[in-house]
């Protein structure tokens, strides 16, 4: 069974149940009327959200993380428990990719659905972070070598499992109901996001920032900021190819993009509209994020610190 929630635009929430034999909508009249508790401080340098402390690190990073802690332990049954080098912004970049605001997706990554960040934009421009620093083929090829499978398969079963338990609970992967509490605070910030841009307090600032932007000499500018990239730009800068070449062109157009929104009001309205928008929820989505620790900051700090500290080396210039 399939389940995908929407937002309308009385508050209240859409279910649709999809089966195999049939659809059945059911309206659910739930108002959001329980108040949340912020997990994080305000920061629109790095666009952070109400319920971010329940979102878990991305899953190759924390799946790479724990390789690299439960490695010892499978050395000494004989198994090889040193993965090939990895970054975490690779690792990062490449679980974010496979969990887009697309096919509809309605628990996307939350990189996936902020605006322009000031980090990224003097470094990537328009380009999504790059998938180089996950070695996605030679962990694939490390993970699923025959050798490694044939000394897992002769270790003694309960020993392996306990290795990978320690590697968990070392690094505090082990949560209870984070997955769930996950899901719901992807779900409402994704929609919160794409309401917000909405909001008539922020589509009164769009007018100011198209003026703004009138130098930039793009013959598609569009109305508004979150419909950038346009496709003039898209074939200008390869930003169809994850990879492809960030130009000095590219960067400057996306810092006078990001100044423009700052000007004109744009990102203060939006950071507001959207942030006000998860302090609330129905009682369905707050009994799931009660349930769950808001630790997954501190988690994820510890993956990353963990991948820094223990992962081979990468080659130099990879992110």
């Amino acid at each position: 069974m399939r389940i995908t929630q929407r937002a309308a635009k009385s508050g209240a929430f859409v279910l649709v149940l999809a089966g195999l034999g049939g659809a059945v909508l059911h309206s659910l009249p739930e108002p959001a009327d329980h108040a949340v508790r912020p997990t994080v401080e305000r920061d629109t340098d790095t666009w952070s959200m109400p319920l971010d402390g329940y979102v878990q690190p991305a899953a190759d990073e924390t799946s790479y993380a724990e390789e690299l802690v439960a490695g010892p332990c499978l050395e000494r049954l004989g198994i090889d428990g040193t993965p090939p080098w990895a970054t975490v912004s690779g690792l990062q970049a490449v679980s974010e990719a496979d969990d887009p605001a697309v096919r509809g997706n309605t628990a996307p990554a939350l990189a996936t659905t902020k605006p322009l960040l000031p980090a990224l934009v003097e470094r990537r421009g328009y380009h999504t972070s790059s998938t180089i620093g996950a070695n996605v083929q030679a962990r694939r090829s490390w993970a699923g070598s025959p050798d490694r499978a044939a000394a897992i398969a002769a270790a003694p079963g309960e020993a392996v499992d306990a290795c990978w338990r320690r590697a968990r609970a070392t690094l505090g992967t082990d949560g209870r109901r984070v997955e769930q509490a996950t899901e719901v605070a992807e779900r409402l910030t994704f929609l919160a996001a794409v309401d917000a841009r909405r909001d008539p307090s922020v589509t009164a600032t769009t007018g100011a920032w198209h003026r703004c932007m009138g130098t930039a000499g793009l013959v598609d500018l569009p109305a508004a900021p979150s419909d950038l990239p346009s496709q003039s730009m898209l074939m200008d800068h390869g930003l169809n190819f994850r990879e492809g070449e960030v130009t000095k062109a590219e960067i400057a157009l996306a810092e006078q993009d990001l100044s423009c929104q700052e000007t004109s009001g744009y990102r203060a309205a939006l950071y507001d509209a959207q942030w006000s928008r998860l302090l609330h929820v129905t009682a369905t989505d707050a009994a799931v994020l009660a349930a769950a620790r808001p630790d997954q900051l501190a988690v994820a700090e510890r993956v990353a610190t963990t991948i820094e500290q223990l992962a081979p080396e990468a080659p130099e210039g990879v992110d």
